[in-house]
C-alpha cells in the first residue's frame, strides 16, 4: 500500500462463511444438546475492524427446555492462513482467559465469553463466541483522526471518551489475582524482570515479522532502548496490551465494552498507558504524512493529560513514561514492516529501495535518536 492510498483499501482475506454457518450450526446442535434446534443468521463481518483475528457477527434463537431463547453474539476465528498473517500466534486460550478473569475481577465492561473451543476440528479453526455489546467503535481504517463521530465531537465529548479509556487501563490494572492465575499472561523469554521478557519477546517478533528484511530505524531505535533502560519497573499487573480508544465499543461517550485482547501481557503499567498516548500519536502522524496541513485532535489524549489522569485515579506515578512511548514506537513499526509486507503481497505497495520508508513513524524515530522530545 503506498502512503497516498485509501487506507481502507488494504485487503482482509475471508473464509467460505456459508461452509462456516453449517459447521457452526452442527457444532451448536451438539453443545446446546437435544432438543435446542438452533437457528443461526446468515453470518457477517462487522467491517472497518482491524487486520488480526476474523470477527463474525450473528444471531441465534434456541431452546432449552422447551422455552424459546435468542441472544446476538460475536464469533472470533484466526486469520486464515492466505491472509498474511499479521502475529506468529494467535492464542485464543489467553484472550479467553483474561478476559474471564478482568470480567470477573473488575468493573470494567469486557464481553461475556459463551462458549470457547481450543479444537481446530469443528470449524477447521478453533474459535470462541461472546455476548455482542451494545456500542459503536471508533475506526481504525481509515483512522479517526481522518474523520468521524469523535474527530466531530465537541471538546467536552472528546475529553469525557478519553477519561473513559484511561478509567478502563486503570480497572484493568487493579485486578488481584494469584501468581498462578496470572502465569497464562507472562512472556515466556528470558530475562530478569517482566519488561526484559517483554522486550525479547518483542525482538523475536520482530526477526518473525521482518523475514528477510533488515530495518535500521527500528535497529538504531533498539540500541536506543537499550542504553536508555529505565533504572527502575513498576510492578508488574495484567495489562490489556492494545489500549486505544478503537478497540472499546461506546455509546455516548461512555465505554460499553473493552475488546481485543490478543496482546494482553503481564508487566508494567507504563505499557498500556504509553500506548494509549502512541496510538494517537501514530494516527496524528498518518494524517500529517498524508496530506493534512496540521495534526488533528492535538488536545485529545496529550501525554501529560493522560498520565495525570491515570495517577489521580490508582494513586499509582508513572515512572520513565517517555521511554515506554519509545519502546511503543519500536512496536508499532515493528507492525508497519508486517503489514507493508502483507501490502506487497496482495499487490497493493511496491518495494521500497529504502526499507525504512515502510515505516509511518520513521521521522519520529529519527527525530527521538536526536534527542528531541517528540512527545511533549
Amino acid at each position: 500500500m503506498s502512503e497516498t492510498q485509501d487506507l481502507t483499501q488494504t485487503k482482509t482475506s475471508t473464509r467460505d462463511l456459508g461452509e462456516i454457518h453449517q459447521r457452526l450450526t452442527a457444532w451448536m446442535t451438539k453443545t446446546l444438546g437435544p432438543g435446542a434446534e438452533p437457528r443461526l443468521t446468515e453470518l457477517r463481518n462487522p467491517g472497518n475492524a482491524g487486520m488480526s483475528s476474523e470477527t463474525l457477527l450473528f444471531d441465534m434463537a434456541w431452546k432449552e427446555k422447551g422455552v424459546e431463547h435468542s441472544g446476538s453474539f460475536v464469533g472470533r476465528l484466526p486469520p486464515p492462513s492466505d491472509a498474511f498473517p499479521i502475529f506468529q500466534k494467535y492464542d485464543f486460550e489467553l484472550q479467553v482467559n483474561v478476559m474471564r478473569l478482568v470480567g470477573e475481577r473488575s468493573a470494567v465492561k469486557v464481553p461475556r465469553v459463551i462458549w470457547d473451543e481450543p479444537s481446530p476440528e469443528p470449524l477447521g479453526m478453533p474459535f470462541f463466541i461472546m455476548e455482542r455489546s451494545e456500542g459503536e467503535p471508533v475506526a481504525d481504517l481509515p483512522p479517526y483522526v481522518f474523520d468521524g463521530w469523535l474527530l466531530e465531537a465537541s471538546p467536552e465529548d472528546q475529553a469525557k471518551l478519553q477519561q473513559q479509556a484511561v478509567a478502563a487501563i486503570a480497572g484493568i490494572h487493579g485486578v488481584k489475582a494469584s501468581d498462578a492465575e496470572i502465569a497464562f499472561l507472562k512472556p515466556n523469554f528470558p530475562g530478569a524482570t517482566p519488561m526484559r521478557r517483554r522486550f525479547a519477546e518483542t525482538k523475536a517478533y520482530y526477526d518473525w515479522a521482518r523475514e528477510d528484511w533488515r530495518v535500521p530505524l527500528i535497529e538504531q531505535l533498539m540500541e536506543w532502548l537499550e542504553k536508555n533502560w529505565p533504572e527502575t519497573e513498576g510492578d508488574p499487573v495484567v495489562c490489556w496490551g492494545d489500549a486505544r480508544p478503537g478497540n472499546i465499543l461506546w455509546k455516548n461517550f461512555e465505554a460499553q465494552a473493552v475488546l481485543d485482547w490478543e496482546m494482553a501481557t503481564f508487566g508494567p503499567r507504563e505499557l498500556d498507558v504509553a500506548w494509549l498516548i502512541f496510538f494517537h500519536k501514530y494516527f496524528q502522524g498518518i494524517a500529517v504524512l498524508l496530506g493534512f496541513p496540521a495534526a488533528p485532535m492535538t488536545e485529545f489524549l496529550r501525554r501529560d493529560d493522560v498520565v495525570a489522569a491515570y495517577e489521580k485515579l490508582t494513586g499509582y506515578k508513572i515512572r520513565d513514561i517517555n521511554w515506554y512511548l519509545g519502546y511503543s514506537l519500536m512496536r508499532m513499526s515493528m507492525f508497519d514492516v508486517r503489514i507493508c509486507k502483507r501490502a506487497i503481497k496482495f499487490g497493493e505497495r511496491g518495494l521500497e529501495e529504502d526499507p525504512n520508508n515502510y515505516l509511518f513513524c520513521r521521522e519520529v524515530i529519527r527525530k527521538l535518536l536526536q534527542g528531541e522530545d517528540v512527545w511533549a
